[in-house]
């Protein structure tokens, strides 16, 4: 399940990237800047979030599959 949250985080990143490098480019962003401000911080408040909900949802993915394999084997013994 890692896997799937480092992808998130890359795909976090690069828009992020794109964003900047697209407000940059534009001759009034001072009108924008507050949204672009508050949309900054409540991604970083998401990566944070994503970052501490990792490892539960990697022992929640370990779990799962362990319960599969458990069940395989028990219905091997029936």
């Amino acid at each position: 399940m890692s896997y799937r949250v480092s992808d998130t985080y890359d795909g976090i990143d690069q828009a992020m990237r794109l964003l900047r490098r697209s407000m940059k480019g534009m001759p009034q962003r001072y009108r924008y800047m507050k949204q672009y401000d508050d949309l900054r911080r409540a991604v970083a408040v998401l990566v944070i979030l994503l970052e501490e909900a990792a490892p539960w949802l990697e022992e929640t993915d370990k779990a799962k599959q362990a319960t599969t394999r458990a069940r395989k084997m028990f219905d091997a013994v029936r």
